[in-house]
């Protein structure tokens, strides 16, 4: 998904989308909550991982993560978030 940008991004989660990417070694699930707020699962558990299983980011911290991000994929929950 090379041409994938931010903004495209976000619209995805405001349709109600979740997605599922890559991040600094680990597999995480995102999708929106509400205004500027989304919900970040871990999906890859390791044994010792430091990492929270489940935490709510801000907006401005998906979009420090996105440059990183890879694998992206959709994942679809079947009702819209607004």
């Amino acid at each position: 998904m090379e041409n994938y940008t931010l903004e495209r991004m976000l619209q995805d989660l405001s349709d109600g989308f979740g997605l599922y990417f890559d991040y600094n070694n680990n597999k995480y699930l995102v999708f929106k909550v509400n205004t500027n707020c989304y919900s970040q699962e871990l999906i890859t558990i390791r044994e010792k991982s430091p990492h929270a299983v489940r935490s709510l980011i801000s907006l401005k911290a998906l979009k420090e993560m996105f440059p990183f991000m890879t694998n992206i994929e959709y994942a679809s929950f079947g009702t819209t978030i607004s």
